[in-house]
């Protein structure tokens, strides 16, 4: 009989503690690593802040 493998649980400490530049989110003691933001990601943000920006002035 084996034994069953433990779940570990991450916490704010592991996410400080990774290489600068990874992007990574706690969540119920997980860690999700992220891809970073692709270009029309970036473009379609810097649209919608340019827009509230004008908006709000």
């Amino acid at each position: 009989m084996s034994a069953l493998a433990q779940e570990r649980f991450y916490t704010i400490d592991d996410i400080y503690a990774l290489p600068d530049g990874k992007r990574a989110e706690l969540i119920d003691g997980q860690i999700y690593y992220m891809a970073p933001p692709s270009r029309k990601h970036q473009t379609i943000a810097r649209e919608l802040f340019t827009s509230i920006d004008s908006y709000i002035k």
